[in-house]
C-alpha cells in the first residue's frame, strides 16, 4: 500500500472488472491483501477502538500500489472507508482482520468480517461476533492442492455482508489512511 503516489496498477479497474479483478493475481492487490468489514460501525468509530492513527483522505489509486503495507514492520497500514452499514479496512499484504486481540474487541457489540489472502493464493476468513470468533476457515491448513478461492471465498463474504463488493465500488471510494501498531 503507497498511500501517497497514484500507481498505475490500481488506475484500469472500472465497472467491467468482472467483479474481482481488484483481488486476482493480476489485480492491484494480486501481492496480497486483508479485507476486514465491521457492520454498524462508522470509520470515526473505528479507528480509536483499533488503535489507529488516522492520517488523510485517499482514493483507490492512492490507497494500492507499489508499497508493501507494511508487511513485517510494527504496524498495520490501512485504508478504511463507509459501504453502506459497513466500514472496511482494506490493506495491502495485511493481516489486521486475523487479529484477534484487534479484531475481536472491533466485534463487541457486532460482526466483523474478515478475509486474507496471499500472494500465494491462500485464504483466510473469519466472522467474529460479539468478541469472539465464530467461523475460522484457512486454505492453507487444507493442504497444498488447494486451488486460488478469490472468487469463492468474496461470494461467501458478500452473502455475509449484503452487496458485492466489485472493484467498480472499491474504486469510487475515499478511504482515510491510518497506521494501527500490532499488538
Amino acid at each position: 500500500m503507497s498511500g501517497c503516489a497514484p500507481s498505475e496498477a490500481a488506475l484500469p479497474l472500472r465497472d467491467d472488472d468482472d467483479g474481482y479483478r481488484w483481488a486476482s493475481p493480476s489485480g492491484p492487490l494480486g501481492r496480497g491483501f486483508c479485507l476486514t468489514l465491521v457492520r454498524g460501525r462508522r470509520p470515526s468509530q473505528v479507528v480509536p477502538v483499533i488503535g489507529g492513527k488516522s492520517f488523510e483522505w485517499v482514493d483507490w489509486a492512492q490507497l494500492v500500489g507499489p508499497g508493501d503495507g507494511e508487511e513485517g514492520g510494527s504496524r498495520y497500514f490501512a485504508g478504511i472507508a463507509y459501504l453502506g452499514d459497513w466500514t472496511v479496512i482494506l490493506e495491502d499484504r495485511g493481516g489486521l482482520g486475523m487479529d484477534g486481540l484487534i479484531a475481536g474487541p472491533l466485534s463487541a457489540g457486532t460482526e466483523v468480517v474478515a478475509y486474507q489472502c496471499g500472494a500465494d493464493r491462500h485464504a483466510h476468513t473469519r466472522i467474529y461476533r460479539d468478541g469472539r470468533i465464530e467461523l475460522d476457515q484457512n486454505t492453507a491448513e487444507q493442504g497444498a492442492d488447494v486451488t486460488d478461492p478469490t472468487e469463492a471465498t468474496i461470494t461467501f463474504v458478500e452473502s455475509q455482508i449484503g452487496f458485492e463488493l466489485t472493484g467498480a465500488l472499491l474504486e469510487s471510494k475515499r478511504y482515510l489512511l491510518v497506521t494501527v501498531p500490532k499488538v
